[in-house]
């Protein structure tokens, strides 16, 4: 079994979906980071020097390990990364068509 059928039979479960659910801000801002990064061609090293900030803090941020980021430390990575930096609120509730 690969991992997308994996994961399509783990969200099945509705406390694993609901747990998924609650990450799902976390995993964007990850995944996005790590893109711009890539697209940058920039390793973790040369963006942590650009933006005054150990490199240890750019992995930490990407891997989740220490919970959201402050918003302060996101605005020195998207600026190392010659990014726009976007926060919204959306309602939860679906818009009508």
């Amino acid at each position: 079994m690969n991992w997308k059928d994996y994961k399509k039979e783990l969200l099945k479960n509705p406390k694993v979906r609901k747990e998924y659910e609650k990450l799902q801000p976390e995993f964007i801002l990850a995944s996005s980071l790590i893109e711009a990064r890539i697209k940058s061609k920039m390793t973790q090293e040369e963006v942590a020097k650009k933006a005054g900030m150990p490199q240890s803090t750019i992995a930490r941020v990407e891997g989740l390990t220490h919970g959201m980021p402050k918003l302060s430390t996101l605005k020195k990575i998207a600026d190392a990364l010659d990014a726009r930096l976007v926060l919204r609120l959306e309602s939860k509730k679906a818009k009508a068509a």
